[in-house]
């Protein structure tokens, strides 16, 4: 009877012990965005963003790009202050000529 219950134990637990993938470290490969749920959007009571220029994330580029001069920007306040001086843009005129892509701001003669 003992040896039929070893026999037992010992069945059920070959398959455990031999299943490592528990105690393995898994790189992780691809990360893949999902749409956020309503609750974790940002809403800007006066239907408006509050910021002058999109924050954005870009990897091995810079994230804002002036196409007009072929400038491109790694700092938002640095992209700002080009968009004011270069353009003489006043701050209500630049969002409208703002658009993202592919991680990028860019601004367009519009």
């Amino acid at each position: 009877m003992c040896a039929v219950l070893l026999m037992l134990l010992l069945a059920f637990a070959v398959p455990v012990l031999a299943d490592d993938s528990r105690r393995r470290n898994v790189d992780v490969d691809a990360v893949i965005p999902v749409p956020p749920y309503e609750h974790d959007r940002l809403h800007y009571f006066d239907g408006r963003p509050h910021h002058l220029v999109p924050g954005t994330v870009s990897i091995n580029r810079s994230p804002y790009v002036c196409d007009i001069d072929r400038d491109r920007f790694r700092n938002r306040d640095d992209f700002i202050a080009h968009l004011r001086r270069a353009h003489h843009m006043a701050p209500e005129d630049i969002p409208p000529r703002l658009v993202v892509q592919d991680g990028q701001v860019h601004f367009l003669d519009q």
